[in-house]
């Protein structure tokens, strides 16, 4: 190999490294989809993917389960929500960083019914724990509560 193509090389490997940055992976994927039984959807970016078994969720999505839904997600932090049926949650936030000591974890459970169970991040940090819903904010200190909301149209 010429002198000349070892540095083009090199320099692209640089800028590939530059682009990757450890921060664009940590944010990837916070968690998995595990017991989904009935209908279930994500929503992604504006795109409806149907909930299965070992899906990885991001912050972001919105999960929604049918009629005859449930959906169970297993975040990185082991933190376990379960949604009932006709329910619909948003993952606002969420950082697992312990090294750091960076700890926030977020949801907006929008309509149905959600069980909590906490992972590392609310043993750790129960007040980086919050559940919004349409008439109130939860705030953590137990390691495991259940959250319903009227639907939709009795609010």
């Amino acid at each position: 190999m010429q002198p000349c193509y070892e540095k083009k090389i090199i320099l692209s490997l640089f800028a590939v490294s530059l682009i990757a940055t450890p921060t664009a992976f940590a944010q990837e994927f916070v968690g998995g989809l595990r017991k989904v039984t009935g209908s279930g959807t994500i929503i992604r970016d504006g795109r409806q993917i149907i909930a299965k078994d070992g899906i990885r969720i991001k912050m972001g999505d919105k999960l929604i389960t049918g009629a005859n839904g449930a959906i169970g997600v297993i975040f990185t932090d082991n933190t376990r929500i379960s949604l009932g049926s006709e329910s619909e949650i948003n993952i606002n936030h969420y950082v697992f960083q312990p090294d750091q000591g960076a700890f926030s974890f977020l949801t907006e459970l929008v309509q149905g019914t959600a069980s909590y169970i906490s992972g590392t991040i609310g043993k750790l940090s129960p007040k980086s724990v919050k559940f919004k819903t349409p008439t109130a904010v939860v705030g953590v200190r137990g390691t495991r509560f259940l959250v319903k909301t009227a639907p939709k149209k009795q609010l």
